[in-house]
């Protein structure tokens, strides 16, 4: 499980200046393209290297509520998300990004500190989701960059520090989708420490199948319980003390830290760019690739956004059925205006109104 996100009445609005959800005007203005997987509406990009304060983007909140669990309650706090941006500094020093952290030791009866966050935009369909992380190695924690709807539509990438076991020369990874009747998983190893550096992880969802990659090579495939609804991204980093999962909690604090989030995606299932945003599919850098990551993520070397910062929420495209040839038959009885469609041999009937109308 990735503990835990259910509907709550109390959360902190934070980040970020660099966060942004894009509404091209230009470039990108048809949409995101990834390789062999298709063309997105929407876009959702953070630089967290390059993130240092907190509060001014609408784009983020910052949990804070607590689970009370056996054998230690969780307890969210927004303190324990701390921006730590490349040449700056934060409170606990340490890799640059955004850091999520579970405090250690906790005394017997109190509960675990831990970090959340989650995105206000809630309209997130299928698409191509990814997250630069380096996690710790300090054992007795989880971490976690996961799509949620609900507790029954969920898609998990999680990694447990106890794991991570530097004489080996892998690791493994727990890719699980919680559905209604089952929780269909599988725990591949990689070939690397998730503490040893930034990686890429990453899945692209789609009707029927969710693929996952570390560092842009595909791992596996679930084709199982997979989710036909929008939902929202989230990052989190807990620990509840249960020896059948966490372990711990950590006796000293423990930070993941976040490099970036990109999402490439659709905000419906017919994943349609509306014409009065795609004024010209054919036009330059009217549909950007989507570069895919190659190798770990290096925070010294620029990574690549298609979006750009304005300093403010962009809202996100409205999907519109991209224009049929005339005279199609209408199946909808609309006609005429804007879709062209003609009644003329629908079966709802082959006269239309003034107003569109059959």
């Amino acid at each position: 499980m990735s503990c835990c996100w259910t509907s709550r009445p109390s959360l902190a609005t934070v980040i970020t200046g660099l966060l942004f959800a894009s509404s091209a005007l230009a470039k990108c203005e048809c949409g995101y393209a990834v390789k062999d997987k298709g063309i997105y509406t929407d876009a959702f990009e953070a630089d967290f290297l390059h993130q240092s304060n907190i509060g001014n983007d609408d784009n983020w909140e910052i949990s804070k509520y607590s689970i009370p669990f056996t054998p230690y309650t969780m307890k969210y706090e927004t303190e324990n998300v701390i921006p730590n941006p490349l040449n700056g500094s934060s409170p606990n020093g340490g890799d640059p990004g955004l850091q999520l952290v579970v405090h250690g030791p906790t005394p017997q009866g109190s509960p675990v500190r831990t970090a959340e966050l989650i995105t206000k935009r809630t309209d997130m369909y299928y698409g191509s989701y990814r997250a630069a992380i380096k996690y710790t190695r300090e054992p007795g924690t989880c971490g976690s960059m996961f799509w949620w709807k609900n507790a029954t539509k969920e898609i998990d990438i999680e990694l447990l520090s106890y794991e991570d076991i530097a004489s080996s020369t892998t690791s493994p990874i727990h890719f699980v989708l919680h559905a209604k009747d089952s929780n269909p998983n599988k725990t591949p190893q990689v070939p690397f420490h998730p503490s040893d550096g930034y990686h890429e992880y990453r899945f692209d969802w789609s009707p029927g199948k969710v693929s996952f990659y570390t560092d842009g090579k595909h791992v596996t495939d679930i084709t199982q319980g997979v989710p036909d609804v929008p939902g929202r991204i989230l990052l989190n980093h807990w620990s509840h003390g249960d020896p059948g999962w966490t372990r711990g909690p950590p006796v000293r604090d423990a930070t993941m830290t976040v490099a970036y989030v990109k999402a490439y995606f659709n905000v419906s299932s017919e994943g349609s760019v509306s014409k009065s945003r795609c004024v010209d599919p054919s036009a330059k850098d009217a549909i950007c690739q989507v570069p895919d990551q190659s190798g770990p993520v290096s925070p010294d070397r620029d990574t690549v956004f298609l979006t750009t910062s304005t300093g403010s929420t962009p809202q996100p495209s409205s999907p519109v059925t991209t224009p049929p040839k005339a005279n199609q038959v209408s199946p909808d009885a609309t006609c005429g205006g804007d879709k062209g469609y003609t009644c003329l041999g629908s079966e709802k009937g082959d006269c239309c109104s003034s107003h569109g109308w059959w």
